[in-house]
């Protein structure tokens, strides 16, 4: 998954501290507790469920012993094999496992899972324009009839505003400054301003990650198949179509998109 003008993503995602750090993972973020707490455990205990981009197994333990079958998968070779090690005892039950794959070609048939998450941003970082939606397309055919997919994304609105940052002590205060220091000078030629949709280079990881407008990530959903389509904010909240949607800042969008 490389990126020209500016470090693969492969090399971040692939280095052993970055694989150690994520493998510690562990806590559901709040719009994930509210989302699979509004679909409760009767629909997840007949679910078989793709957990793309599953990096170091941070969703595996609230999914894997709820679900009827469970396949973490991610494009980073030893985040798998990491995660195959740490949940060596579920995949003893035969119904759980872990592969690698990339999200704008899944090695899945056609309506195999009824649900798909793509968490932590990941689907920012497969590429944009065509490559997103190419990846949003593969979420909608690797689901049956009925399905659901959830994923979370970048808001293009948080860049612009930054009314969201909380300032907690100086050290969050000097890194969030460091942070937007890096942020624009690596994208001095490309800052975003009236865009849709926006590729910057990442301060932390170097790669390349798509911000979009609200609006356009709804569009991009119901133009991959998906007739309803639910926002949460970071907090968990709902966050209602039109101009509440377009005039949410938080840092990033969780979606629940269904047939």
């Amino acid at each position: 998954m490389s990126t020209s003008g500016s470090p693969d993503w492969a090399s971040f995602y692939c280095s052993d501290e970055v694989v150690r750090s994520y493998s510690r993972g562990h806590v559901l973020q709040p719009p994930e507790q509210a989302i699979l707490a509004q679909l409760g455990d009767a629909v997840l205990a007949r679910s078989r469920v793709l957990d793309l981009g599953v990096g170091g197994g941070r969703t595996t333990p609230a999914l894997a012993s709820r679900c009827a079958g469970y396949v973490g998968a991610d494009f980073a070779e030893p985040m798998v094999e990491a995660c195959r090690q740490r949940f060596a005892d579920l995949m003893q039950r035969g119904d759980v496992s872990f592969e690698v794959a990339d999200a704008r070609a899944l090695p899945f048939a056609d309506a195999c899972f009824d649900l798909v998450l793509f968490s932590f941003n990941g689907l920012d970082l497969v590429g944009g324009g065509e490559q997103r939606r190419q990846s949003l397309r593969e979420c909608r055919r690797v689901l049956r009839a009925g399905g659901r997919f959830i994923f979370s994304s970048h808001n293009l609105n948080w860049l612009d505003s930054r009314r969201h940052v909380r300032w907690e002590g100086w050290r969050d205060y000097l890194e969030t400054q460091l942070f937007w220091s890096r942020m624009r000078w690596l994208n001095r030629r490309r800052w975003p301003m009236r865009l849709q949709e926006v590729e910057l280079v990442d301060p932390y990881g170097g790669g390349l990650t798509t911000y979009l407008r609200p609006a356009e990530m709804w569009r991009q959903c119901q133009a991959a198949g998906w007739a309803k389509v639910r926002a949460h904010g970071v907090d968990g909240r709902v966050i209602a179509p039109g101009a509440e949607l377009d005039a949410a800042c938080d840092p990033w969008i969780y979606f629940l998109c269904e047939e």
